[in-house]
């Protein structure tokens, strides 16, 4: 079927995490490619690194709303639980109200017409549905609505069983997709204000176009059924380079490497580190750290057999050059990491890491180990045993051929484009008969009609 090309003004809501934003960076590259207009909303941190990359920004929540409680401080405990819990709920639905007052404004003046959308972006859809837009959701790891648990034998993942614990996991490991509790009723309290339903609703009374996923179908696992309006792509890989960082090349000194970065969105604590180093030091490895600013390097400065410890590693580079990748199980470390063929020792602490971890264990590309109780010794067992044995290797080799030869930013734009182009033919097929509802029902019509039968 032909249908038209039309050039979009795309509005990108995304969040501030690097995997997040980098795969919609690489996405929206390759629709700029293609004509189109793209402009990131979100808040001053991530401007540069939009800029960077020659697409537009616009700052978002530089006028929020006063929020003054603070995040309970002190000796872990269940008072110290539920109010850090009461803390996060109450950011979460800040965030929110703000995105509700700015956007609907901030996208009409710089005449967005279509929406991509992040699936942690929670206002996105209820905005595309108060302006009439159409959008687009974008899973960067493993989509929400296929759920993100995973069983301890499967996933390698142990965590709390605190019932607070649990409480918390349940009510602010959220997305468009899936809404509980506060965050829901917060939600629906602002849409009742504008004459909307609920947003369990939107599914049926105002769906996206496409529910779009960066991860290969040949990582995920087997489904009988997929929603309709659902596609796997591949991951996006950006097309201009990543801003440079600076990197001590030369300390470098020829041993195959380990690279370890445990992400940037959930604290982990310094002894992991040391543990992954205590592991690598009696062989002949050497460790590039990457700490993703949440430690001054110099904290882990002793830690031994010549270990490189920084803020933030050029990854991209370093992955090529890494013979094993110790990751929390983040998308976009994984990713990478299989695009380059690497094998991994993945230890998930929250969120969707211990669903990738599972998708990694089930092809056969890592080992996974739990972060409570880990020690030093089962770290150097996984490494042995990785290095040892080719199949982890050949294994990520394997996934790596499937990946490169997917394209997945030039799909997803595939299936942007098709839908909004028939999205385009549907518009005006309904405002044709409109026009003719309202025509046949026009009185001065009907009576013209009437005088000239006489």
């Amino acid at each position: 079927m032909h249908f038209e090309l039309r050039k979009w003004h795309f509005g990108i809501l995304s969040s501030t995490g690097t995997g997040h934003v980098n795969p919609l960076i690489a996405l929206s590259q390759e629709l700029k490619d293609r004509g189109h207009r793209l402009t990131f909303f979100e808040k001053p941190k991530i401007a540069g690194r939009v800029c960077q990359a020659g697409l537009e920004f616009r700052p978002i929540g530089t006028n929020k709303l006063s929020f003054r409680e603070k995040a309970a401080q002190g000796h872990a405990g269940f008072c110290s639980e539920i109010s850090r819990l009461r803390f996060n709920l109450r950011s979460v639905a800040h965030d929110i109200e703000n995105y509700l007052r700015e956007l609907p404004s901030a996208f009409m003046q710089a005449g967005v017409d279509a929406l991509i959308i992040d699936e942690i972006a929670l206002a996105g859809p209820t905005i595309a549905q108060l302006l009439g837009l159409p959008y687009f959701i974008i899973s960067t790891s493993v989509p929400h609505n296929f759920g993100w648990r995973a069983f301890p034998r499967h996933s390698g993942h142990k965590h709390s069983t605190s019932w607070c614990s649990l409480l918390q996991s349940a009510l602010l490991e959220v997305s468009v997709l899936r809404m509980y509790g506060p965050i829901r009723w917060n939600l629906d309290r602002w849409r009742r204000q504008a004459d909307m339903g609920p947003v369990s609703e939107m599914p049926t009374t105002f769906p996206a176009l496409a529910q779009i996923t960066q991860m290969p179908q040949c990582l995920d696992l087997p489904r009988k059924t997929l929603p309709v309006n659902f596609h796997y792509a591949g991951p996006f890989v950006e097309k201009a380079p990543r801003p440079s960082v600076d990197f001590p090349w030369d300390r470098l000194d020829g041993r195959p490497i380990i690279y370890a970065s445990l992400g940037t969105t959930r604290n982990v604590q310094p002894s992991v580190f040391r543990m992954i180093a205590a592991a690598c030091e009696s062989l002949e490895l050497q460790l590039v750290v990457s700490l993703g600013n949440r430690f001054e390097p110099e904290l882990l400065s002793d830690l031994p057999g010549s270990a490189v410890v920084v803020k933030y590693a050029p990854q991209l580079d370093i992955l090529k050059r890494a013979a094993i990748v110790i990751t929390h199980g983040g998308s976009n470390t994984v990713l990478e990491a299989l695009f380059e063929g690497k094998p991994m020792i993945a230890i998930p602490i929250a969120y969707d890491q211990p669903a990738v971890s599972l998708r990694l264990a089930r092809c056969k590309v890592a080992e996974v180990l739990p972060i409570m109780r880990l020690s030093a010794r089962q770290i150097r067992a996984a490494v042995t045993k990785i290095l040892h044995d080719p199949s982890y290797r050949e294994a990520a080799v394997a996934i790596r051929n499937q990946m490169q030869a997917i394209n997945g930013s030039a799909r997803a734009a595939d299936v942007i484009e098709e839908a909004l182009a028939l999205y385009a033919v549907t518009q005006r097929a309904n405002t044709r008969d409109e026009w003719l509802r309202d025509q046949n029902n026009d009185p001065l019509k009907h009576a013209v009609t009437s005088c000239t039968s006489r």
